[in-house]
Formats: C-alpha cells, sequence, structure tokens
C-alpha cells in the first residue's frame, strides 16, 4: 500500500539478526529452510505486507545466506545490503517442533548441527566502516527497526532518528549495556518479552521510549506510554489452535508496524483507543501465526487476501475453514549442506547451483 504523502510504500529499514531457520516440524518429516532471526522475520513480514524493507546485514556467499537471500526476494525484499564487508558466515538456527507430555505443541532451538556437532556460526554485527555507506545509499525510512545493539546499529538509529524516522527497538538480549542503554535514548518504541527480560530488567528503568510494549505469552501483552497513559493497561490474546509459536512475536511487531506506522513517527500522535486497535491487530497477526509450523508458516500457506482475510476473522471473534496451497522452500537434503562445520570447503554455492539451490 503507497503511503499516501508521497505516493511510495513506507519504507522499513531492519539492522539485526538475519539467520537461516531449518525447521523440522510434526507436519512433514523434512526439513524446511526459511529466512529467520527477528530483523528478518521482521523484514519478511513487512514486505508481505507491503512495505519497501531493506535489510542490513553481513552474510556470506554461502549456501545458507543464499537461502535466506532467496526467501527475502521471493517476498520482494531487495538484498543488495546483505552482504556488507566484511562478510560472515551466515547464522542457522534449528528449530524442532514436539509434542509435550499433554499432548500440546512445543518448540526449542538448537544453535548446533545434529549431523556433526559442530556450533552453527553466531551472529556478526555490521560493522562501523560501512555505516557511512548505508548513511550516503539509503533515503530517509519511515521505520527503522532493530533487534540488537552494537555500535553501528546506534549511530545508525541515531542518524536516521535525527532525519524523522521511527525507531523501534525489540531487544531479545542486553549485550552491551552502554550501547543498550544509549539505545533506550533514541528508540520511540520499545517492545520485549517478559521472558527475555528478566537479563536486563535493570536497564529499562531508564529508557525514553515514547511507547512500550511488554508481550506476555499466552496472557497477551501490556503496553504504557511516557506521557498520555503512564500505567500499564493489558490485552489478553486471542485464543486459537496452536501449532507452533516460534516466531508470533515478530509477528505482533509487522502487524503494530503496518497498522499503525506507516506515517512513520506520525503513529505516535494515536490516541488510546487507535493504540488499542492497533495492538489488538498485532495479536491478531500473532495468533494467526500460530496455526502453522515455523516462525511464517502461513505466508507459505496462504495467499496476501487470505492471510489478511483470516486476521480479520480473528479480530472479529469466528472461526474460519480455508483451503491453503502450499509455497514451500523444502530440498530433500540434510542439515549438513548448509553447516559449515560439516563440508568447510564446500560451504560455498556454486553458479551453476543457485538457481536449485533457491528455487527447487
Amino acid at each position: 500500500m503507497p503511503n499516501p504523502k508521497n505516493g511510495r510504500k513506507p519504507r522499513l529499514v531492519a539492522a539485526g539478526f538475519f539467520a537461516l531457520d531449518i525447521v523440522f516440524g510434526l507436519d512433514d518429516p523434512a526439513p524446511r529452510f526459511y529466512v529467520g532471526g527477528t530483523s528478518g522475520n521482521v523484514s519478511a513480514g513487512s514486505a508481505f505486507f507491503g512495505w519497501d524493507v531493506i535489510p542490513l546485514a553481513r552474510l556470506g556467499n554461502d549456501i545458507a545466506g543464499e537461502f535466506v537471500r532467496g526467501d527475502l526476494e521471493r517476498w520482494g525484499v531487495k538484498p543488495a545490503h546483505l552482504g556488507l564487508t566484511p562478510v560472515a558466515a551466515t547464522p542457522i538456527v534449528l528449530e524442532k517442533i514436539e509434542v509435550n507430555k499433554h499432548g500440546l505443541p512445543k518448540h526449542r532451538f538448537l544453535w548446533s548441527c545434529p549431523d556433526c556437532s559442530s556450533y552453527f556460526p553466531p551472529f556478526k554485527a555490521m560493522l562501523r566502516t560501512q555505516v557511512q555507506l548505508v548513511k550516503d545509499e539509503l533515503d530517509t525510512p519511515e521505520v527503522f527497526f532493530a533487534d540488537r545493539v552494537s555500535p553501528s546499529v546506534v549511530e545508525l538509529a541515531r542518524h536516521f532518528r535525527e532525519k524523522g524516522s521511527l525507531i523501534y527497538f525489540e531487544p531479545s538480549a542486553a549485550g552491551d549495556p552502554k550501547l543498550f542503554s544509549e539505545m533506550l535514548q533514541i528508540c520511540h518504541v520499545l517492545k520485549y518479552s517478559a521472558q527475555r527480560a528478566r537479563s536486563f530488567s535493570e536497564l529499562l528503568r531508564q529508557h525514553a521510549a515514547h511507547l512500550e510494549i511488554e508481550t506476555l505469552g499466552e496472557d497477551g501483552l501490556r503496553f504504557r506510554t511516557r506521557r498520555a497513559f503512564t500505567n500499564w493497561h493489558s490485552l489478553p490474546a486471542f485464543e486459537v489452535k496452536i501449532k507452533d509459536t516460534a516466531g508470533s512475536g515478530d509477528w505482533a511487531t509487522v502487524g503494530l508496524i503496518s497498522s499503525l506506522f506507516r506515517g512513520g513517527k506520525l503513529g505516535l500522535k494515536a490516541n488510546k483507543q487507535e493504540l488499542i486497535s492497533a495492538l489488538e491487530h498485532a495479536q491478531a497477526v500473532a495468533a494467526l501465526n500460530c496455526r502453522f509450523e515455523g516462525a511464517r508458516g502461513g505466508m507459505y500457506q496462504l495467499s496476501r487476501l487470505k492471510f489478511k482475510e483470516l486476521i480479520e476473522t480473528i479480530e472479529a471473534g469466528r472461526p474460519s475453514v480455508h483451503r491453503e496451497r502450499k509455497i514451500s522452500l523444502t530440498r530433500q537434503i540434510s542439515t549438513s549442506e548448509v553447516c559449515p562445520g560439516c563440508s568447510p570447503k564446500g560451504n560455498l554455492v556454486q553458479p551453476q547451483d543457485r538457481a536449485v539451490a533457491l528455487h527447487d
């Protein structure tokens, strides 16, 4: 949807954790390969919702990186700034979905290869040497999104804030406390999960964000603003049949940004009822995600129109029956083909194999 002010799509620049997600689910024993990480999920989801998305990362030209680029390109995300130098091995996260003793699905994340037991490549932050390049090449976005702190991310957040962008910060860990505290002073929106915030709860006391959101899992979320309504206000979660909860927090972010911040900082002027409506919409988007395996499974089985119709159905509290369509990135390969530890010398994508790696 174009921005009514200038006739172009709203733009989101995302800097942070981009990874290859390998999902072992209950529906299909074959592994599925998708872009993952908070920034990766928010980037793909925002593009799915009609945004112009520019991701910033140091992904290498390895097989995992090609899967990430291919998946993002599928949804219209420009990959030009995914290989900022110096490149590093693409991070990999393995999600395994199982059934607990009560017969309910649960997921766990694994950070090592099940074939060779070596650790998957870790996240590497963008270096400050690339910051000026980004400043020179990118126009001011409506939203700058970050999920981790580093000197480069803090500098870019400060730069884009001065240019008029909304700064949306969604940390999963504190990292460097000094940089974390700086980011808390720069961001307009601060969102975190109650579970993960335990490690940085003390630092949160000093934030200067206009809007603070704490997600509470199956208990919904609570929010407050810095000036208009400073007391916490709670919103319950929607009840849906759950297949997998992974990525639902990222989808809530996509839903909130898309409904409230298409005009960037103008969304901060929303009154309480408008904000509640936007957050309820965000929760409905997150609830829909729980019906599918993987952090963004619904994107591969539903058209955009059906996806939005089901969100409206959840918001209205009505049951719905839908017919799924399959867009799969599944390949009949093992984890070892993307794990650098299994094949350190053969992990680069050969030109003749690129089409297969992206579109098989």
